[in-house]
Protein backbone atom coordinates (compact mmCIF):
# COMPACT_ATOMS: atom_id res chain seq x y z
CA UNK A 1 0.00 0.00 0.00
CA UNK A 2 1.22 3.25 -0.90
CA UNK A 3 2.00 5.73 1.71
CA UNK A 4 0.81 9.14 1.94
CA UNK A 5 4.25 10.09 2.76
CA UNK A 6 5.29 8.51 -1.37
CA UNK A 7 2.65 10.20 -2.62
CA UNK A 8 3.22 13.80 -1.28
CA UNK A 9 6.78 13.31 -2.63
CA UNK A 10 5.49 12.08 -5.94
CA UNK A 11 3.34 15.21 -6.15
CA UNK A 12 6.22 17.62 -4.84
CA UNK A 13 8.41 16.21 -7.55
CA UNK A 14 6.07 16.32 -10.12
CA UNK A 15 5.35 19.91 -9.34
CA UNK A 16 8.96 20.73 -9.39
CA UNK A 17 9.74 19.29 -12.76
CA UNK A 18 6.66 20.74 -14.54
CA UNK A 19 7.08 24.43 -13.28
CA UNK A 20 10.94 24.15 -13.96
CA UNK A 21 9.98 23.89 -17.09
CA UNK A 22 7.87 26.75 -17.33
CA UNK A 23 10.61 29.13 -15.75
CA UNK A 24 12.80 28.34 -19.25
CA UNK A 25 10.38 30.71 -21.17
CA UNK A 26 11.64 33.91 -22.45
CA UNK A 27 11.50 36.88 -20.40
CA UNK A 28 8.68 39.56 -21.86
CA UNK A 29 10.10 42.14 -23.84
CA UNK A 30 9.89 45.77 -21.79
CA UNK A 31 11.65 47.66 -24.34
CA UNK A 32 14.67 49.89 -24.41
CA UNK A 33 13.20 52.55 -21.38
CA UNK A 34 15.22 52.34 -18.13
CA UNK A 35 12.15 51.05 -16.44
CA UNK A 36 11.58 48.16 -19.05
CA UNK A 37 15.34 47.21 -18.57
CA UNK A 38 15.42 47.02 -15.16
CA UNK A 39 12.16 44.77 -14.53
CA UNK A 40 13.66 42.40 -17.26
CA UNK A 41 16.81 42.53 -14.77
CA UNK A 42 14.90 41.08 -12.28
CA UNK A 43 12.75 38.95 -14.13
CA UNK A 44 16.02 37.02 -15.23
CA UNK A 45 17.04 37.52 -11.67
CA UNK A 46 13.97 35.68 -10.15
CA UNK A 47 13.58 33.18 -13.09
CA UNK A 48 16.93 31.66 -11.93
CA UNK A 49 16.75 31.19 -8.60
CA UNK A 50 13.04 30.63 -8.76
CA UNK A 51 14.82 27.55 -11.47
CA UNK A 52 17.38 26.54 -8.85
CA UNK A 53 14.71 25.99 -5.71
CA UNK A 54 12.34 24.33 -8.22
CA UNK A 55 14.89 21.68 -9.14
CA UNK A 56 16.74 21.63 -5.46
CA UNK A 57 13.10 20.79 -4.30
CA UNK A 58 11.81 18.21 -7.06
CA UNK A 59 15.53 16.71 -6.50
CA UNK A 60 15.19 16.33 -2.94
CA UNK A 61 12.01 15.05 -3.11
CA UNK A 62 13.18 12.13 -4.68
CA UNK A 63 16.25 11.45 -3.02
CA UNK A 64 14.10 11.85 0.16
CA UNK A 65 11.14 9.35 -1.10
CA UNK A 66 13.86 6.54 -2.91
CA UNK A 67 16.43 6.92 0.09
CA UNK A 68 13.84 7.08 3.21
CA UNK A 69 16.22 9.46 4.85
CA UNK A 70 15.82 13.17 5.40
CA UNK A 71 19.15 14.13 6.28
CA UNK A 72 18.88 12.78 2.17
CA UNK A 73 16.76 15.11 1.12
CA UNK A 74 18.30 18.30 2.71
CA UNK A 75 21.90 16.95 1.64
CA UNK A 76 20.41 17.33 -2.36
CA UNK A 77 19.33 20.37 -1.68
CA UNK A 78 22.13 21.56 -0.38
CA UNK A 79 24.08 20.12 -3.64
CA UNK A 80 21.85 21.71 -5.99
CA UNK A 81 21.80 25.17 -4.41
CA UNK A 82 25.62 24.87 -3.28
CA UNK A 83 27.64 23.35 -5.71
CA UNK A 84 27.53 25.74 -8.40
CA UNK A 85 28.72 28.10 -6.31
CA UNK A 86 31.33 26.25 -4.86
CA UNK A 87 32.81 24.15 -8.03
CA UNK A 88 31.81 26.93 -10.72
CA UNK A 89 31.69 30.05 -9.34
CA UNK A 90 30.19 33.07 -11.76
CA UNK A 91 31.93 35.26 -9.79
CA UNK A 92 35.53 35.77 -11.53
CA UNK A 93 34.08 35.28 -14.83
CA UNK A 94 32.01 38.14 -14.21
CA UNK A 95 34.81 39.81 -13.30
CA UNK A 96 36.82 39.44 -16.14
CA UNK A 97 33.81 40.06 -18.77
CA UNK A 98 33.03 43.58 -17.20
CA UNK A 99 36.93 44.62 -16.60
CA UNK A 100 37.06 43.61 -20.51
CA UNK A 101 34.09 45.35 -21.37
CA UNK A 102 35.34 48.41 -19.62
CA UNK A 103 38.51 48.68 -21.27
CA UNK A 104 36.67 48.69 -24.65
CA UNK A 105 34.47 51.22 -23.18
CA UNK A 106 37.05 53.57 -21.61
CA UNK A 107 39.43 53.23 -24.91
CA UNK A 108 36.31 54.44 -27.19
CA UNK A 109 35.24 57.03 -25.39
CA UNK A 110 39.14 58.43 -25.60
CA UNK A 111 38.55 57.79 -28.96
CA UNK A 112 35.64 59.95 -29.17
CA UNK A 113 37.02 62.87 -26.83
CA UNK A 114 40.33 62.91 -29.28
CA UNK A 115 37.98 62.91 -32.38
CA UNK A 116 37.00 66.54 -31.33
CA UNK A 117 32.78 65.66 -31.79
CA UNK A 118 31.69 67.12 -28.44
CA UNK A 119 32.20 67.00 -24.83
CA UNK A 120 32.97 64.80 -22.26
CA UNK A 121 28.54 64.18 -21.97
CA UNK A 122 28.51 63.84 -25.65
CA UNK A 123 30.95 61.15 -25.70
CA UNK A 124 29.66 59.10 -23.00
CA UNK A 125 26.16 59.48 -24.43
CA UNK A 126 27.58 58.29 -28.14
CA UNK A 127 29.92 55.29 -26.43
CA UNK A 128 26.56 53.74 -24.50
CA UNK A 129 24.71 52.92 -28.02
CA UNK A 130 28.11 50.93 -28.81
CA UNK A 131 29.28 49.62 -25.13
CA UNK A 132 29.96 45.92 -24.77
CA UNK A 133 27.08 43.75 -23.29
CA UNK A 134 28.17 44.24 -19.68
CA UNK A 135 27.83 47.24 -19.80
CA UNK A 136 25.15 48.55 -21.88
CA UNK A 137 22.16 48.79 -19.38
CA UNK A 138 24.18 51.36 -16.81
CA UNK A 139 25.58 53.33 -19.54
CA UNK A 140 22.21 54.06 -21.21
CA UNK A 141 21.38 54.59 -17.82
CA UNK A 142 24.07 56.77 -17.02
CA UNK A 143 23.03 58.66 -20.12
CA UNK A 144 19.46 58.99 -19.21
CA UNK A 145 20.59 60.63 -15.92
CA UNK A 146 23.28 62.98 -17.42
CA UNK A 147 21.07 65.28 -18.82
CA UNK A 148 18.91 66.06 -15.74
CA UNK A 149 21.66 65.57 -13.08
CA UNK A 150 24.65 66.72 -12.05
CA UNK A 151 27.75 65.24 -13.77
CA UNK A 152 29.42 64.18 -10.57
CA UNK A 153 26.49 62.57 -8.93
CA UNK A 154 25.75 60.89 -12.22
CA UNK A 155 29.19 59.28 -12.17
CA UNK A 156 28.93 58.14 -8.81
CA UNK A 157 25.51 56.14 -9.59
CA UNK A 158 27.28 54.87 -12.48
CA UNK A 159 30.18 53.51 -10.41
CA UNK A 160 27.76 52.54 -7.37
CA UNK A 161 25.08 50.25 -9.91
CA UNK A 162 28.47 48.48 -10.96
CA UNK A 163 30.07 48.67 -7.73
CA UNK A 164 33.75 47.13 -9.08
CA UNK A 165 37.42 48.98 -8.47
CA UNK A 166 37.97 49.00 -12.10
CA UNK A 167 34.99 51.14 -12.65
CA UNK A 168 36.15 53.36 -10.04
CA UNK A 169 39.39 53.95 -11.76
CA UNK A 170 37.94 55.05 -14.46
CA UNK A 171 35.11 57.10 -13.42
CA UNK A 172 37.79 59.32 -11.20
CA UNK A 173 39.53 59.76 -14.19
CA UNK A 174 36.10 61.12 -15.59
CA UNK A 175 35.25 63.26 -12.03
CA UNK A 176 38.72 65.08 -11.91
CA UNK A 177 37.83 65.94 -15.66
CA UNK A 178 34.14 67.58 -14.65
CA UNK A 179 36.00 68.97 -11.74
CA UNK A 180 39.33 70.45 -13.25
CA UNK A 181 38.83 70.58 -16.55
CA UNK A 182 41.71 71.28 -18.31
CA UNK A 183 43.57 68.30 -20.87
CA UNK A 184 44.93 65.08 -20.86
CA UNK A 185 42.11 63.22 -20.45
CA UNK A 186 42.61 61.11 -23.29
CA UNK A 187 45.90 59.99 -22.68
CA UNK A 188 44.64 59.01 -19.52
CA UNK A 189 41.95 56.87 -20.63
CA UNK A 190 43.87 55.27 -23.46
CA UNK A 191 46.26 54.25 -20.66
CA UNK A 192 43.63 53.10 -18.34
CA UNK A 193 42.41 50.72 -21.08
CA UNK A 194 45.73 49.46 -22.06
CA UNK A 195 46.22 48.91 -18.38
CA UNK A 196 42.56 46.86 -17.80
CA UNK A 197 43.71 44.74 -20.75
CA UNK A 198 46.77 43.38 -19.18
CA UNK A 199 45.05 42.93 -16.03
CA UNK A 200 42.42 40.92 -18.17
CA UNK A 201 45.45 38.79 -19.53
CA UNK A 202 46.84 37.83 -16.23
CA UNK A 203 43.31 37.04 -14.63
CA UNK A 204 42.47 35.00 -17.21
CA UNK A 205 45.53 33.33 -16.65
CA UNK A 206 45.29 32.81 -12.73
CA UNK A 207 41.70 31.50 -13.66
CA UNK A 208 42.86 28.69 -15.89
CA UNK A 209 45.36 27.74 -13.05
CA UNK A 210 42.58 27.73 -10.42
CA UNK A 211 40.20 25.82 -12.93
CA UNK A 212 42.45 22.75 -12.70
CA UNK A 213 41.68 21.83 -8.94
CA UNK A 214 37.98 22.94 -9.09
CA UNK A 215 37.81 20.14 -12.06
CA UNK A 216 39.48 17.18 -9.77
CA UNK A 217 36.85 18.23 -6.66
CA UNK A 218 34.33 18.21 -9.30
CA UNK A 219 35.82 14.76 -10.85
CA UNK A 220 35.46 13.51 -6.80
CA UNK A 221 31.81 14.72 -5.86
CA UNK A 222 30.90 12.93 -8.88
CA UNK A 223 32.31 9.71 -7.96
CA UNK A 224 31.33 9.81 -4.12
CA UNK A 225 27.53 10.82 -5.60
CA UNK A 226 27.38 7.63 -7.97
CA UNK A 227 29.06 5.23 -5.64
CA UNK A 228 26.18 6.49 -2.82
CA UNK A 229 23.96 6.15 -5.00
CA UNK A 230 24.97 2.79 -6.20
CA UNK A 231 25.09 1.74 -2.57
CA UNK A 232 21.44 2.59 -2.63
CA UNK A 233 20.31 0.66 -5.56
CA UNK A 234 22.42 -2.33 -4.85
CA UNK A 235 23.41 -2.44 -1.55
CA UNK A 236 20.46 -1.04 0.21
CA UNK A 237 20.56 -3.24 3.05
CA UNK A 238 24.04 -2.61 3.72
CA UNK A 239 22.95 1.06 4.82
CA UNK A 240 20.39 -0.11 6.88
CA UNK A 241 21.83 0.96 9.98
CA UNK A 242 21.26 4.88 8.45
CA UNK A 243 18.05 4.52 9.09
CA UNK A 244 17.38 5.31 12.44
CA UNK A 245 17.46 8.22 14.29
CA UNK A 246 21.11 7.79 15.71
CA UNK A 247 22.28 6.58 11.92
CA UNK A 248 20.93 10.24 10.05
CA UNK A 249 23.25 11.83 13.04
CA UNK A 250 25.90 10.19 11.79
CA UNK A 251 25.00 10.92 8.26
CA UNK A 252 24.37 14.45 8.86
CA UNK A 253 27.91 14.59 10.40
CA UNK A 254 29.60 13.36 7.47
CA UNK A 255 27.61 15.39 5.32
CA UNK A 256 28.52 18.32 7.00
CA UNK A 257 32.41 17.75 7.52
CA UNK A 258 31.95 17.28 3.29
CA UNK A 259 30.25 20.32 2.76
CA UNK A 260 32.69 21.97 5.00
CA UNK A 261 35.71 20.67 3.08
CA UNK A 262 34.38 22.10 -0.43
CA UNK A 263 33.00 25.47 1.52
CA UNK A 264 37.50 25.43 2.49
CA UNK A 265 38.38 24.68 -0.62
CA UNK A 266 36.14 27.46 -1.92
CA UNK A 267 37.80 29.59 -0.19
CA UNK A 268 41.34 29.24 -0.50
CA UNK A 269 40.58 29.38 -4.53
CA UNK A 270 38.93 32.34 -4.21
CA UNK A 271 40.61 35.60 -4.13
CA UNK A 272 39.86 38.35 -1.70
CA UNK A 273 37.86 41.01 -3.36
CA UNK A 274 39.29 44.51 -3.97
CA UNK A 275 38.35 47.66 -2.12
CA UNK A 276 36.92 50.18 -3.71
CA UNK A 277 38.00 53.50 -4.34
CA UNK A 278 34.81 55.77 -4.55
CA UNK A 279 32.15 54.89 -1.47
CA UNK A 280 28.24 55.49 -1.89
CA UNK A 281 28.51 59.14 -0.77
CA UNK A 282 31.36 61.87 -2.09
Amino acid sequence: MISSFSVLCGLVLGAGLVLGLLTFAAPPRLGRRPAGRFWVSVWRRVRRWWRRGLLATAVASGVWWFSGWPVAGLAAVAAVLGLPVLLAPAGPRDAIALQDALAVWTRRVGDLLASGAGGLHQALARSADTAPEPLTGALRRLADRLPGDRPERALRAFADELADPAVDEVVLALLLRVRSGGRGLVENLHALSAALNTRVAAQREIEADRAKPRTTVRTLVAITAVMAGGLLVFAHPYLAPFTSWEGQAVLAGVVGIFAGALWRMHRLSTAAPRSRYLGSRP
